[in-house]
């Protein structure tokens, strides 16, 4: 292997890292999977000794790979979950789990905030609109509900900032994770006094904010022992996994778009100054890049709704079985002979932010088969992934192309549904693994390696072009009609059924 930079991600299900070259090959990886606890309603929590555990199981398994192994690296550079946050105590250890962005019990304090006007006042303050999935209301929720943990609460940290700190022994955040927190100013890229005091939160629970570009310290002796990493290894502040995969798929300034489908949909457009959406549908986050911003839409299960379909039909099966669904897919006509999927299964985020909304099969008959219910849950998802796009597309930005990443790219019979869904051209690139891209992008902005995103452009490589056929696009839209009518007629009965799901 060659000398490279260590990629960590730290997503939802589990943490993979890699060791990519300064020339852009991803030249060994490992995963560990770590489970999510979800014993009552709305929960949604992790234990963060996982996250530790998995990332040394993966070091020992590349270091297995090569003796040489810690040697080769240049730098590390880490991007993570968003939202999920670690409350450790007066001697930085974590108190309890940890709570992810998954975690929908804070609909009670957005509901508060919404009815005595704070939510309005916090997207004043911040341009970002509080819903269940951000950091702040979840703090607020414990505070309320968990008054011993809040009470020896003294600082609070993302997900890969933790990480960080382990490695470093330093707490600092930067620009693209704290935009998740809705108590973050993204037109100054700043913690908003303002908004801490509105809610009533010590600003001095949260860590300094720092470019995601940077070196922000090296790993400890400690962090050296425990992990086998070589003590003095520089670390970059890195940024959330979105915006590093997205920074890796080609977004280096303005003028392309980004879909992830993964755990969660994610549709991205750069930007050079913040935009606000004033029906408040689609986000403006900061970017991991200085001067630029994210518009955003995000959906809460994507490719995850048919990981969900695997672990109850076929929890016997590894991920080889998604193959398996792909074929089946392909088998079955375009717009799964009448059996439509809504994917929210968490509740919704863009554009409906709506944690009361729950996953549909609409049409069932019996007829309908297994295959039938894959087809739906993939079409289902890309609707939902569309629906960002449409108010992306409204705020003024055009685009004819789109670069896909995440488990719903894997599938050639799901890049096509897409194409044909959005009617735009779906673009896949030589390596799916964009976090890694990006990670080492940023890693080479801060060691200097480069000065200039656009000298990263080199190491984009698009190797697959969809063109959407015009006479299936144009059936897409009359069933992502249906689609949207089919969410309409039932949110009031979906806000209905919330009162059951505590029996």
């Amino acid at each position: 292997m060659k000398q490279g930079v260590l990629s960590i991600d730290l997503g939802t299900m589990g943490v993979k890292i890699s060791l990519v070259s300064l020339e852009g090959e991803i030249q060994k990886s490992a995963y560990t999977e770590y489970p999510i606890i979800s014993e009552t309603p709305g929960q949604a929590e992790q234990d963060s000794a996982l996250w530790w555990e998995g990332i040394i199981d993966c070091l020992n398994e590349l270091n297995d790979s090569d003796n040489n192994f810690p040697h080769l690296i240049k730098a590390i550079s880490i991007c993570g979950q968003m939202h999920t946050h670690v409350y450790l105590d007066s001697e930085d250890r974590p108190i309890g789990p940890s709570i992810t962005w998954l975690d929908q019990r804070s609909s009670e304090i957005i509901e508060e905030w919404q009815r005595d006007g704070r939510a309005a006042k916090l997207f004043d303050l911040t341009w970002i609109f509080p819903t269940t999935t951000y950091a702040a209301p979840q703090i607020c929720w414990v505070k309320k509900h968990r008054p011993d943990v809040f009470s020896r609460t003294k600082l609070i940290m993302i997900a890969k900032d933790y990480i960080k700190f382990l490695l470093t022994g330093n707490k600092v955040t930067e620009p693209s994770d704290a935009s998740g927190t809705a108590v973050f100013d993204i037109r100054t890229n700043q913690w908003s006094r303002e908004a801490l005091e509105l809610i009533d939160l010590d600003g001095g629970l949260l860590p300094e904010v720092i470019p995601s570009a940077r070196i922000i310290g090296h790993v400890t002796e400690k962090a050296a022992r425990e992990t086998g990493l070589i003590q003095g290894t520089p670390v970059v502040n890195g940024g959330s996994d979105h915006s590093v995969a997205e920074l890796g798929s080609g977004l280096l300034g303005e003028g392309e778009v980004s879909c992830i489908v993964g755990t969660a949909g994610v549709v991205a457009a750069c930007t050079s100054s913040p935009v606000i959406d004033p029906k408040k549908r689609v986000m403006c986050w900061s970017y991991p890049l200085e001067g630029y911003w994210d518009i955003l839409g995000i959906t809460q299960t994507a490719a995850s709704s048919l990981t969900w379909f695997r672990n109850v039909f076929d929890k016997e099966r590894n991920n080889e079985v998604f193959d398996e669904y792909s074929s089946l897919a392909k088998g079955v006509s375009l717009g799964s002979e009448g059996l439509v999927f809504l994917p929210y299964l968490m509740g919704e985020r863009t554009p409906l932010w709506d944690s009361k909304a729950r996953g549909v099969f609409f049409g069932l008959t019996m007829k309908h088969s297994k295959a039938h219910m894959v087809r739906a849950i993939m079409e289902g998802v890309s609707f939902s992934i569309k629906d960002c796009m449409k108010v992306v597309e409204e705020l003024g930005v055009k685009f004819d192309s789109v670069n896909v990443m995440g488990g719903g790219s894997k599938s050639p019979v799901w890049r096509k549904i897409q194409s044909d869904v959005y009617g735009k051209k779906v673009r896949t690139l030589e390596t799916q693994d964009t976090g890694a891209i990006g990670n080492l992008i940023l890693a080479l902005l801060a060691t200097n390696e480069i000065g200039d995103p656009g000298e990263a452009a080199k190491l984009i490589r698009h190797v697959e072009t969809v063109i959407p056929d015009p006479i299936r696009a144009k059936k897409y839209e009359n069933l992502f009609g249906i689609y949207k009518e089919i969410y309409v007629s039932t949110r009031s009965i979906m806000e209905k059924l919330e009162a059951y799901t505590h029996e």
